[in-house]
């Protein structure tokens, strides 16, 4: 487009898409003129009153008349460089003189402050920041996030915890005082009656009439025989009684044991006369004589008698008691 200097009567060619809707300030590189210049259309209310009153024509033909066409032409290309340098300095960040009627002081300085042209580096550093303050803000709520989450799971884990311990409470007090309210299918978590672990059968096996004497024996010399009868206090019948025997020295030393079968006896004529081969091999029966120690009733008793041979010269005590029992059918 073709713009007029109003002071000079100058032409110039300039790129109306430089222009502003608002108007941008120019000067004029044959006179340094600076005015308002607008894109086609765009004139200011106020200069368009002037245009009308005729003021401003009147003031630009004061100044002199137009050159020539043809000389006119040639000072158009010239003008046309020198205004475009002219044009790209007032397009810099340092700010134009004030334009005139603007309320200019008497240094030439504007009453009304020009805001300054921001650089493409200023731009590029400020939307930096910008990107900058974004990112921190999202991580600042990325943060805050997992904190929230943390803080339910505080909430959560003491009632978790209560949960857990109530259940745990109810199971051991079924365990220890209702073990009958465990179903069938867990009877492995079932407490194990103490009897079944700690008594082999023997707990309410007792003694009555225990004694002990010497037999010289005609095969084996001096013979020790300890008997007595055992009775079974259990409410069941019990089987298979087995029984120990201990001798004891003058310093309460064991010296000699010997295991033996309830139910087996034998009369002093037998121990003066039969082996201790065979009285061991006796002793060892397990159903005792004539199955007497099988299925012994509940109160019921039977006798029993422990041999022992190579006896010691210190021989000075001896005790008895039950090793084993089994339930009867």
């Amino acid at each position: 487009m073709i713009i007029e200097c109003k002071n000079c009567g100058s032409k110039f060619r300039l790129d109306e898409g430089l222009l502003k809707k608002s108007g941008s300030k120019v000067r004029c590189s044959v006179c340094n003129n600076v005015f308002l210049a607008y894109p086609p259309g765009m004139e200011s209310a106020e200069e368009t009153d002037q245009f009308l009153l005729g003021q401003d024509m009147i003031e630009t033909e004061a100044i002199g008349p137009t050159p020539p066409f043809a000389k006119k032409k040639e000072a158009e290309e010239a003008i046309e460089e020198d205004f475009g340098k002219a044009f790209e300095e007032a397009m810099k960040t340092k700010p134009a003189p004030p334009v005139p009627g603007e309320g200019v002081s008497e240094k030439g300085k504007s009453g009304k402050e020009e805001e300054p042209e921001v650089k493409p580096e200023e731009k590029k550093k400020e939307r930096k920041a910008k990107k900058a303050k974004k990112e921190k803000e999202e991580k600042e709520v990325l943060a805050e996030a997992p904190e929230e989450k943390k803080a339910g799971r505080v909430r959560v884990l003491p009632i978790v915890l209560v949960i857990i311990l109530i259940i745990l409470g109810g199971a051991v007090a079924i365990y220890v005082y209702a073990p009958g309210l465990i179903p069938n299918s867990l009877s492995f978590l079932k407490p194990t009656k103490t009897s079944e672990i700690g008594d082999l059968g023997v707990r309410r096996l007792s003694f009555k009439g225990v004694s002990g004497s010497f037999v010289q024996s005609e095969t084996a010399g001096q013979l020790f025989a300890i008997k007595g009868i055992v009775t079974n206090n259990y409410p069941k019948s019990r089987s298979f009684i087995l029984l120990k025997g201990t001798i004891l020295d003058d310093k309460g030393q064991v010296v000699r044991t010997k295991l033996a079968y309830a139910g087996n006896v034998f009369s002093e004529k037998q121990l003066k006369q039969v082996s201790v081969d065979r009285i061991n091999q006796a002793m060892k029966n397990r159903f005792g004589k004539g199955r007497i120690n099988v299925n012994v009733r509940p109160q019921g008793s039977i006798p029993f008698m422990i041999i022992f041979e190579n006896l010691p010269e210190n021989l000075s005590e001896f005790t008895v008691e039950a090793v084993s029992s089994s339930p009867g059918k």
